[in-house]
């Protein structure tokens, strides 16, 4: 499948590039519209009208990352992850790990609370998905103030729901394939090994 950028938009374009390069995808920069490709991004939809090919529309900087992640789906023959799962590693330093389908998609530390649900937000609107499953590791008082904040800032649908995780042999390697260009923090690596671990899930009402 090829993947071709028509953009306009100068400072849109340099955005395009640099995560184009960050992400080591092949997408292919048009000066004019190709026939051979079938997936455009663009910031003219209009001009594609027509043109039987599959539009993703950038319509300003912060949708850059959105439309990436988009073109990857697409690159493994996906419209959404079935599950995103967010791994929660709770403590001083608050650890993250995003999974799309049980494969690593990234993973942060925190320090505060308020910017682990800013985040948490971000990815869940970032990466399409069906279904998203936050699970927090047990470990009080942490845990409850973390699932507090979930609570009130991620709105309870079926689409969301949260799980306490036993954090027992969290602290391993993760048996999933990481795939990443740099070693991954210890808390990043709990983070994740609570992602693929299944809880007891807490009823919203009861949260």
């Amino acid at each position: 499948m090829k993947v071709g950028a028509y953009i306009k938009n100068p400072a849109l374009l340099r955005k395009l590039l640099r995560k184009i390069v960050e992400d080591k995808l092949s997408i292919e920069v048009l000066s004019k519209l190709s026939d051979e490709v079938e997936v455009i991004i663009t910031d003219s939809p209009e001009e594609i009208v027509g043109k039987n090919k599959l539009a993703l529309i950038v319509k300003d900087a912060e949708a850059i990352d959105k439309v990436v992640e988009e073109v990857k789906l697409i690159l493994k023959r996906k419209v959404m992850y079935n599950v995103l799962t967010v791994g929660i590693d709770p403590g001083k330093r608050i650890g993250v790990a995003v999974l799309g389908d049980g494969e690593f998609l990234e993973g942060k530390i925190f320090d505060n609370k308020e910017s682990l649900i800013n985040y948490i937000l971000g990815a869940i609107e970032k990466y399409p998905h069906d279904k998203c499953v936050i699970r927090v590791g047990f470990k009080e008082p942490f845990s409850s103030h973390i699932a507090e904040l979930i609570y009130e800032n991620i709105k309870s649908t079926s689409r969301v729901s949260l799980e306490f995780v036993n954090e027992n042999r969290t602290t391993k390697s993760p048996k999933t394939p990481m795939r990443l260009k740099h070693k991954v923090p210890k808390d990043v690596v709990s983070a994740t090994r609570i992602a693929l671990k299944r809880g007891l899930r807490v009823e919203w009402k009861h949260a």
